[in-house]
C-alpha cells in the first residue's frame, strides 16, 4: 500500500512539473512573439524619419544624415541640400523671358483693397512693409498694380505693341521693344500674385523717399527690387525701380547683401 501511494505521488510530481514547463514554454513563446510585432513596428516607423546631425568638429559644408534603416547612413554636401530646400519654395518661382509659368498654375488671393489683390502666403508680409514705410512719415506711395491674370496681361502687352506701331515702328521691332517693358502672358510676375508695382510706373519713382526706405529695408520683409539697372543684361528687362517682387525674407536678405538679381541667385544655390 505504501509503495503504491509513493508511485501515485512521482506521477503527480511529474504532471505538476510539467504542466510547469508546458506553461514556462508557452510564457517565452509569447514574449518572443510581442518583442517580434514591437520590433516591426519600430522599424515601420523610424524607416520613414531621417535624422540631421551636425557634428561640431566636420566641415560646416557637410551635413551627415542619419537613416533610421537597413540603409545604414550617407552625407550630401551643404549647396545640395540648400538646392532640395530650394525646390519647395514656392516664393522663388522664376518666370521671366525664357520661363514661362505651368498653364496649371493656380494662386490663392487676398485682396489688398477692391481692385488689387495678392498671393495670401505673402500678403501680411506686403501689408507690414506698407505699414512700416508709412510709419517712417513716408505717406506718398500706394500699389498702382499687383496680381493679374494672363488675360490681362495679354492686353497690356498688346496695347503696348500697337503703341510702338503707332509710332512707326515695324510689328517684329514693335513686339521686341515691348518684350524690354512688358512681360509676355505666363512670363510675368504678376501672373505669379507676388509682385507689385508702387505709384505712377515711372523712373521717377527712384527720387522718391519710399523707393529709398524700400532699397534699405524691403529685404527684411522678404521683398527684392526685381529689375535692377545694372542687371538689365541678366534680367533682359529694362530698370524698374516700381516692381518689387516678394521671395521670403531668408531669400531677400541674401541676393540683398551679395548684390543678386532672382536669376543669379537661384543658379547659385541650385548649381
Amino acid at each position: 500500500m505504501q509503495q503504491e501511494i509513493e508511485i501515485d505521488r512521482k506521477k503527480l510530481v511529474r504532471r505538476v512539473i510539467l504542466v510547469l514547463l508546458i506553461i514556462l514554454l508557452l510564457i517565452l513563446i509569447k514574449r518572443v512573439i510581442y518583442r517580434r510585432i514591437e520590433s516591426e513596428e519600430e522599424l515601420a516607423s523610424s524607416s520613414q524619419t531621417n535624422m540631421i546631425i551636425r557634428d561640431e568638429n566636420e566641415p560646416t559644408d557637410k551635413i551627415t544624415v542619419i537613416m533610421k534603416n537597413e540603409e545604414g547612413t550617407f552625407e550630401i554636401d551643404k549647396k545640395e541640400a540648400e538646392k532640395k530646400e530650394t525646390e519647395l519654395d514656392w516664393n522663388l518661382l522664376l518666370v521671366n523671358t525664357n520661363n514661362k509659368m505651368s498653364d496649371d498654375y493656380h494662386v490663392q488671393l487676398e485682396n489688398i483693397d477692391q481692385s488689387r489683390s495678392f498671393d495670401k502666403r505673402a500678403i501680411q508680409n506686403l501689408t507690414n512693409m506698407l505699414s512700416a514705410i508709412r510709419n517712417a512719415g513716408i505717406s506718398n506711395i500706394w500699389i498702382q498694380s499687383a496680381y493679374r491674370t494672363p488675360e490681362a496681361q495679354q492686353r497690356l502687352f498688346e496695347d503696348q505693341v500697337q503703341a510702338y506701331i503707332y509710332q512707326g515702328y515695324d510689328e517684329r521691332i514693335a513686339r521686341e521693344l515691348t518684350e524690354k517693358i512688358i512681360n509676355k502672358p505666363w512670363h510675368s510676375e504678376h501672373n505669379l500674385g507676388l509682385a507689385v508695382d508702387f505709384n505712377y510706373v515711372n523712373r521717377e519713382f527712384e527720387n522718391t523717399a519710399a523707393f529709398q526706405w524700400l532699397q534699405e529695408n524691403a529685404q527684411e520683409y522678404g521683398f527684392i527690387l526685381r529689375y535692377a539697372e545694372e542687371k538689365e543684361n541678366i534680367t533682359k528687362v529694362s530698370y524698374e525701380p516700381w516692381h518689387w517682387r516678394y521671395v521670403g525674407e531668408k531669400h531677400a536678405k541674401k541676393m540683398k547683401s551679395q548684390n543678386l538679381c532672382l536669376e543669379e541667385y537661384i543658379e547659385k544655390i541650385t548649381k
